[in-house]
């Protein structure tokens, strides 16, 4: 009985230690390195392909519907979006969710920043979103920052860093 409470810890801990985890595992995407290119479907059925965005900054954030911290950074994101900062495009992968999933969230939360389906994991595995929230800051083909994780202001500290970028 107490080997099984000790193994039943161990289980909790290590669960609570990867609570933000997508399960993915794949490359982990480095600041200065190439961003992998890709494309993928919009929740409003358009695509959105990294390459034919190389004169903009490009936010990308890595998340899910079951991860708090992710959900938790939702409204500084949407403020964000709705800067309507020139030359910026945001894109939230969700990771490894279904559509429905993902339609569901958004019409009860209300959120009108873009999202992308990544129901296989492929983009995050790209660019290394093995934990959750993962945000990543594009320039020129070139992956210039990476939160992992949530900041602890995420608008100002996302905000800073694409106008850093845009200069």
């Amino acid at each position: 009985m107490k080997k099984i409470l000790i193994l039943l810890m161990a289980v909790m801990v290590l669960m609570a230690a990867g609570a933000c985890s997508s399960g993915s595992g794949g490359n982990n995407a480095s600041e200065d390195e190439e961003a992998p290119d890709f494309s993928v479907e919009l929740t409003d059925g358009s695509t959105f392909t990294l390459s034919e965005h190389k004169d903009d900054v490009v936010m990308l954030n890595f998340w899910a519907t079951w991860c708090s911290y992710c959900v938790d950074e939702m409204p500084d994101i949407q403020k964000l979006t709705d800067d309507n900062i020139d030359g910026l495009s945001i894109v939230l992968v969700d990771c490894a969710e279904t559509k429905q999933e993902v339609d569901d969230f958004l019409k009860e939360t209300g959120y009108t920043f873009d999202v992308a389906y990544d129901e296989e994991d492929s983009v995050s595995q790209q660019y290394g979103a093995f934990t959750i929230p993962r945000t990543v800051i594009i320039k020129d083909g070139k992956i210039k920052k990476i939160f992992s994780g949530a900041p602890v202001d995420p608008y100002n500290e996302y905000k800073s860093a694409v106008e850093e970028y845009l200069k």
